[in-house]
């Protein structure tokens, strides 16, 4: 990222005008930067600084203002200098804030050249942070106007006539349309479905969120979910994991909860929410997309999600089916992993192993070969399948050997998984094999969000855990206000 970029970023922060996609740059940035941490700390403890000594500024001169380049050098070393210097030379307390005064106008003179002014429509996005911004598409035709990916989406009607659209909330919900559907955002946590598909994953952060149907509301309790309107109103609701209160449209009867594994269903003209059987077909399309897998290509499937399809429970023995696992896990120490970098995937010593750094927020997909019946130890005549999945998120990390996926089993594992113990991983080509060596050959893409697979499996399951990353604004902007603050006081001493 640009310098001028950044601070662009950063004076929308510090004016509480930056919109989700903004402040997820501006964390990607923090996150993989020290010295952008340090940039962001220095500016922030000048704005509060200027905001506990006031802005009179007519006596200020340049002789009392930092003459180097803004965020460089605006440390903490240069704030307690500039202090020593208003001492030696008798400036009264409130000459102090003359200074810091300065140094902020400094700032703000630097930021006026440096970025472009924003046309109207920018302000305006600024001021008004979006509903939801538009994620991802798949052979999407719209209603009224084509839409790209990284449009804003605020209140009003939404026509997707066919194709995927994945819409990311900015209360942290994830929904995810398939045509032809009519979808309505009345505000952040209240959409309306007259017509189509939908699938949601809702995170702690926006618990309470509604979808409206002709038959139904729904009201999530921190879930993910699908939602099935007909042409006739008439609404299927079917839990994926956790669960929802749903009630007839319009009556004051006492919602009626429904947990994971359980659908009902209901239409306009009915009197009562009825139990169905639980079936997740219609959501095959949808929910990959939402649950982060944008593709899966060759002999993949991405697991129909509900609380008995978890791994170990499943056989297959032409397919790599794909689970996923956790999400939202923050790492509280390194997690050591077989690979980080992109290309072949390669058996590695103990002593090479690498590691994922802690403070990430991180989720994980299992990828499982699993043939039916049972194999023995060289059999020549096991399951061999290829195929390639696509991620939304960056692929931080792999693990593929037995030990390493038996000891993450329970930081990163499903819940109701029976991972068993069975001889699990794959059998990873050495340094100095042949192309047709017979191993298994996993492949991670230089935009670290592909992996290419050719596994075969006979006496052992195949099974490689996949660690993406999540959301790392959660861990990182929590930890900067903290050291803001204590840095923030000890400055003001100092001072």
């Amino acid at each position: 990222m640009k310098h001028e970029e950044f601070l662009h970023l950063t004076t929308l922060y510090l004016e509480d005008a930056i919109d989700a996609a903004d402040l997820e740059l501006l964390n990607r940035e923090l996150a993989h930067s020290p010295d952008r941490v340090q940039q962001f700390n220095d500016l922030r403890l000048v704005t509060g600084l200027i905001k506990e000594h006031g802005c009179p500024v007519e006596s200020a001169t340049h002789a009392d203002l930092p003459t180097n380049n803004l965020m460089g050098s605006l440390t903490r070393d240069s704030l307690v200098a500039g202090s020593a210097q208003t001492t030696t030379r008798q400036f009264r307390p409130s000459q102090l804030g003359l200074a810091v005064a300065g140094t902020v106008l400094a700032t703000a003179a630097s930021l006026f050249i440096f970025l472009p002014l924003p046309d109207t429509q920018t302000q305006r996005n600024n001021e008004s942070p979006a509903i939801a911004r538009l994620a991802y598409t798949s052979h999407a035709k719209w209603g009224i106007k084509e839409r790209s990916q990284g449009d804003r989406f605020d209140e009003g009607k939404v026509h997707l006539e066919t194709g995927l659209a994945r819409l990311d909330f900015c209360n942290g919900a994830t929904v995810t349309l398939q045509g032809p559907a009519e979808f309505e955002i009345v505000s952040p946590d209240r959409t309306v479905l007259t017509s189509g598909i939908l699938t949601a994953s809702v995170p702690d952060s926006a618990v309470g969120f509604k979808v409206l149907t002709p038959a139904m509301d729904v009201v999530d309790l921190g879930t993910a979910f699908g939602v099935s309107v007909g042409g006739d109103g008439e609404t299927d609701v079917c839990v994926f994991e956790g669960e929802v209160e749903v009630s007839r449209t319009d009556s004051k009867n006492t919602p009626q909860l429904v947990r994971e594994g359980s659908a009902v269903r209901s239409s306009p003209k009915a009197e009562s929410i009825d139990s169905v059987a639980y079936a997740t077909m219609r959501y095959e399309k949808a929910w990959p997309v939402t649950s982060g897998v944008l593709q899966a290509t060759g002999l993949m499937q991405f697991v129909s999600p509900g609380p008995d399809f978890v791994p170990g429970r499943i056989e297959d023995s032409d397919r790599i089916l794909v689970f996923r696992e956790c999400s939202r896990v923050i790492l509280k120490s390194d997690l050591e992993v077989d690979v980080t970098e992109p290309g072949q995937y390669v058996r590695v010593g103990r002593r090479n192993k690498q590691s994922i750094d802690a403070g990430q927020v991180i989720g994980s997909y299992l990828l499982q070969l699993n043939p039916i019946g049972e194999f023995f130890r060289n059999e020549t005549d096991g399951a061999r399948v290829i195929g390639q999945i696509t991620f939304n998120r960056p692929i931080l990390g792999l693990i593929g050997g037995t030990a390493q996926l038996i000891s993450t089993d329970e930081l990163l594992g499903h819940p109701r998984g029976n991972y068993g113990n069975t001889r699990r991983g794959i059998e990873p080509a050495r340094p100095d094999d042949l192309p047709d060596s017979g191993r298994d050959n996993v492949t991670l893409s230089n935009d670290r969000r592909t992996l290419s697979l050719d596994l075969s499996a006979s006496s052992a399951v195949d099974q490689i855990r996949v660690i993406v990353l999540e959301q790392p604004q959660i861990a990182t902007t929590r930890q900067l206000d903290l050291n803001k603050d204590s840095r923030y006081e000890k400055t003001l001493s100092d001072l």
